[in-house]
C-alpha cells in the first residue's frame, strides 16, 4: 500500500518549530507497517525531521499559495499511490479529489472543523462526509463540531483518534516543576498560569515554574518567577514533562485536542486542564479539571498538591499505570483505518450468490438478440450455481411515461432492499443516479458493484463513451472492459480489468469446421445497426472503404457482407443462418486503439467454428497462435491469406477447430463470470488464461 501524506502549507516539518501535525506524522510513521511505502509532502525546510520519507515541495515563498502548493503536490505524487492523507486542510480535498477520483482519501482534523476553510460551511461538511473515504477526528469534541446540524448515516467512515506518545518503562524521578507547554498567549491560558504560579512560588521556594513555547505578538508581561525556554523539540519537551510533577493546560478557548494530558500521563506528570473542548477526553483523574478556569482555582489546586505529596504521587502513578496511548497501539490504529478502506480478500460462500444484473436484455426485440453479451453473463452466473435477478433499464424507461428515470431508480432501490444481492452488475447504463448508489451502499455496505463495458475505448470515441464507462465511477468497485485498459484509464488504479467477449455453448453451438459444404467463403458484419435490423441512418466508418476495396479484390471468393453498400443487417436466427453457412469470418473493429479490443462479434465467429481473420494490432496473438487465428498486417496481406485458405480448405478447418476449442475452453461464460467474481472478492481464484 502506497500512502501520500500532505502537510498544511505553513507546517514546518522540523524538530524545533514543528507543529502538532508534524509531531503526529513523524512519531507514528516509524511504527507503521507501511513506513517504507509512505511519503510525506510538505513545504521545503532546511532540516526535515526525516530525509527518507519527506518529499519537499519546492516553491518561491513570495508566490506559493495554497492552490500552487496543492498543484505542486499533485505533480509530484507517486503515481501508484493508494491513499492520500490530508491533515487539517479540508479545502485541499476539493481540488485533489477531482485530480485523483479513484484514490482513497483520509482527512485528519486537528482543530475545530468550523474554523477551517473547506469545512466551516454545512454544505462543505456534507460534501466531505459523502466523499471522503475516512474522517479522522482527534477528539470526540471535534467530531461533534463537524456534525453540528448534519445527520450521521454511515459511522464506518468516522474515526476518533488520540495521538500516541513514546512510552518509558519506569516511573520517572520527579522534580518540583510546574510546567506549561504551548503558545504564551491568553487563548492558551498563559496569563492564568503566570498569575497563579507566580503567587504560588512566593510561598513555595523549592518549586519552579517553567514555560515552553513562544508568542510573536505577545501581550502578557513576562514574570521574573517563571523560566521561559522558548521553542524546543518535542523530544526535549517530553523530557521536561518526565521531570515535572505538574503540567498545566488552562486554555481559555475550546482546545480541540488534549495532547498535553496524553503526554503527561505517559511520563507520570499530573495534568491540570481547563474544561474546554477536547482537553478532558483523555483524563483519568477528575481532580485534573479546572471547572472555572481562573488563576485562583489553579492556585488552590497546585497548593493542595504541593501540601499533599503522597496524594500527588499516588495520582501520578495511577495515570502512569493507566496510560493507554502508546505509539505502537495508536500507529496500529492508523494502519487499521487505512486497511479498512480496502476490502479484505476473503471470499464469501460463492455457491449460492444472489446477483442483480441491470442492463439492456432487449426485451422489445422479440428474441432477435438472444445471443447478447448480457444474456451470456446471466447464463454464466447461473451455470456457476448463482441466482440472477434482472432489471432491463432500457425497456423499463421505454415502457414508463412521465418521470421514468426517477421511477427506474426507485425500482432499483426497492429491488436491492427486497432481494439483498451479493453483487450488482451493471451493463451499458447511465441512468442510475449517484444518490441511488449511495443509498444502496448504505443499505448493503458489503455489496459489490461492478460494470461491464464492451464498446471501444479508443480516444476518438472516448468522450462520448465515457458517459457510460465512467458514470458514477466512485461508487463502482470494478469495471470490466473488452480492451486492454489504456493510458487514459491508468489513473483509476485497480478499477479496470480486461475480459474477453464470452462465448457460450448454448448459443455458439455450430461447428462450421465440421461441415464440408458451406455456401459462403467469407462472412463480415458491421456492428452499427446490427442490433436494430437497419444500419444507422447517415452513419459510416473507416471500415466501409476497406470492405468496399476488399470486396472488389476477392472476385473468386463467395462473400456475405453486412455493411453500408451490401446486405442490410441480420439478427436473431437470420444472423446465425448466414454465419453458420460460412467457412471464414473477418473480425474487424473500429477505433485507433486496438489492443485486445474486439466487439462481441469475435465470440460469434470463433465460437461457431469459422476461421477468423484479425488485425495483428489487436495483440490477440497473446492468446492465439497463427494456426488458430489468422492475423493480417494490411489489406493486401489479408487478401492473400483469404485466397490461400480458400485454396487450402483442410487447413482452414483445422485452424478453425483449434481456435474454437480454445475459445470455448478458456473464454466461455463460466470462466469470464468466475473472473468477475474473483476480482470482486466473492470467490478465491487467481489463475485465468488471459492474465
Amino acid at each position: 500500500m502506497n500512502i501520500a501524506i500532505l502537510l498544511p502549507l505553513k507546517e514546518k516539518y522540523t524538530k524545533v518549530g514543528g507543529g502538532a501535525v508534524s509531531i503526529l506524522v513523524n512519531t507514528h510513521l516509524p511504527k507503521s507497517k507501511y513506513k517504507k511505502t509512505t511519503h510525506v509532502y510538505g513545504s521545503k525546510v532546511n532540516k526535515p525531521l526525516d530525509t527518507k520519507n519527506f518529499k519537499p515541495l519546492d516553491s518561491n515563498k513570495n508566490f506559493f499559495s495554497n492552490s500552487s502548493y496543492v498543484s505542486s503536490f499533485q505533480k509530484k505524487i507517486f503515481p501508484k499511490t493508494d491513499i492520500i492523507e490530508l491533515h487539517n486542510r479540508p479545502k485541499y480535498f476539493f481540488y485533489l479529489k477531482k485530480k485523483f477520483p479513484d484514490k482513497k482519501f483520509v482527512l485528519f482534523f486537528h482543530n475545530n472543523p468550523l474554523d477551517l476553510k473547506g469545512s466551516a460551511k454545512l454544505s462543505d461538511r456534507k460534501f466531505l462526509y459523502e466523499n471522503v473515504d475516512s474522517l479522522v477526528f482527534l477528539s470526540v469534541w471535534m467530531k461533534d463540531q463537524f456534525f453540528r446540524d448534519l445527520k450521521i448515516t454511515d459511522t464506518k467512515k468516522i474515526n476518533i483518534f488520540y495521538p500516541g506518545v513514546s512510552t518509558v518503562k519506569k516511573f520517572p524521578a520527579k522534580k518540583n516543576i510546574i510546567l506549561f507547554v504551548g503558545k504564551l498567549n491568553r487563548t492558551k491560558g498563559y496569563d492564568i498560569y503566570t498569575d497563579a504560579v507566580s503567587r504560588f512560588l512566593k510561598n513555595h521556594k523549592t518549586w519552579k515554574g517553567i514555560a515552553v513555547g513562544s508568542e510573536p505578538r505577545r501581550n502578557i508581561q513576562k514574570s521574573k518567577d517563571i523560566v521561559e525556554l522558548g521553542e524546543i523539540s518535542n523530544k526535549e519537551a517530553l523530557q521536561l514533562i518526565s521531570e515535572s510533577k505538574i503540567t498545566i493546560a488552562c486554555s481559555s478557548w475550546d482546545e480541540p485536542l488534549g495532547r498535553l494530558p496524553i503526554e503527561s500521563a505517559s511520563r507520570g506528570s499530573f495534568p491540570i486542564v481547563s474544561n474546554r473542548g477536547g482537553l478532558v477526553e483523555t483524563l483519568t483523574e477528575g481532580f485534573s479539571i479546572l471547572k472555572n478556569n481562573n488563576s485562583d482555582e489553579l492556585l488552590k489546586k497546585i497548593t493542595f498538591l504541593a501540601k499533599n505529596p503522597k496524594k500527588l504521587i499516588s495520582m501520578q502513578k495511577n495515570i502512569f499505570k493507566k496510560f493507554n496511548y502508546s505509539l505502537e497501539k495508536t500507529s496500529k490504529k492508523i494502519d487499521n483505518i487505512r486497511d479498512s478502506l480496502f476490502e479484505k480478500k476473503v471470499a464469501v460462500n460463492a455457491k449460492n450468490l444472489k446477483i442483480l444484473h441491470i442492463a439492456s436484455f432487449n426485451q422489445s426485440s422479440n428474441g432477435n438478440l438472444y445471443y447478447s453479451t448480457a444474456n451470456k453473463f446471466n447464463i454464466g452466473f447461473t451455470k456457476l450455481g448463482h441466482f440472477v435477478h434482472t432489471i432491463d433499464d432500457k425497456f423499463f424507461l421505454k415502457s414508463n411515461i412521465g418521470n421514468s428515470i426517477y421511477s427506474l431508480n426507485e425500482k432499483i432501490i426497492k429491488n436491492v432492499a427486497n432481494f439483498a444481492p451479493d453483487l450488482m452488475i451493471l451493463g451499458h447504463t447511465n441512468k442510475i443516479n449517484r444518490a441511488t448508489l449511495k443509498k444502496i451502499k448504505i443499505l448493503l455496505p458489503k455489496l459489490r458493484i461492478c460494470r461491464w463495458y464492451i464498446d471501444s475505448i479508443s480516444p476518438e470515441f472516448f468522450e462520448n463513451n465515457s458517459k457510460i464507462l465512467l458514470n458514477n465511477i466512485n461508487y463502482i468497485d470494478k469495471i470490466f472492459i473488452t480492451s486492454l485498459p489504456s493510458k487514459i484509464l491508468s489513473k483509476f488504479k485497480n478499477k479496470f480489468y480486461f475480459i474477453p467477449n464470452p462465448v457460450d455453448s448454448s448459443i455458439e453451438n455450430n461447428k462450421n469446421f465440421s461441415n464440408n459444404n458451406l455456401p459462403y467463403d467469407l462472412f463480415f458484419s458491421l456492428s452499427h445497426g446490427q442490433h436494430r435490423g437497419v444500419l444507422k441512418s447517415g452513419k459510416t466508418d473507416e471500415r466501409d472503404n476497406f470492405i468496399n476495396s476488399l470486396h472488389s479484390s476477392l472476385h473468386q471468393i463467395k462473400k456475405y457482407f453486412i455493411s453500408s453498400n451490401f446486405n442490410s443487417p441480420k439478427w436473431g436466427s437470420d444472423f446465425f443462418h448466414y454465419l453458420s453457412n460460412s467457412r471464414m469470418g473477418l473480425n474487424m473493429s473500429r477505433g485507433q486503439y486496438q489492443k485486445l479490443y474486439s466487439s462481441d462479434r469475435i465470440a460469434s465467429l470463433i465460437g461457431n467454428g469459422l476461421l477468423t481473420f484479425m488485425d495483428q494490432k489487436t495483440n490477440y496473438n497473446k492468446f492465439f497462435t497463427n494456426k488458430e487465428i489468422i492475423f493480417y498486417k494490411n489489406k493486401n496481406d489479408l487478401i492473400n491469406k483469404i485466397i490461400f485458405f480458400k485454396k487450402n480448405d483442410h487447413l482452414a478447418k483445422k485452424y478453425a477447430k483449434s481456435a474454437h476449442q480454445k475459445y470455448h475452453k478458456y473464454f466461455n461464460s463460466k470462466e469470464v463470470c468466475s473472473y468477475i467474481l474473483s476480482k470482486c472478492n466473492l470467490i478465491k481464484r487467481k489463475k485465468f488464461y488471459w492474465i
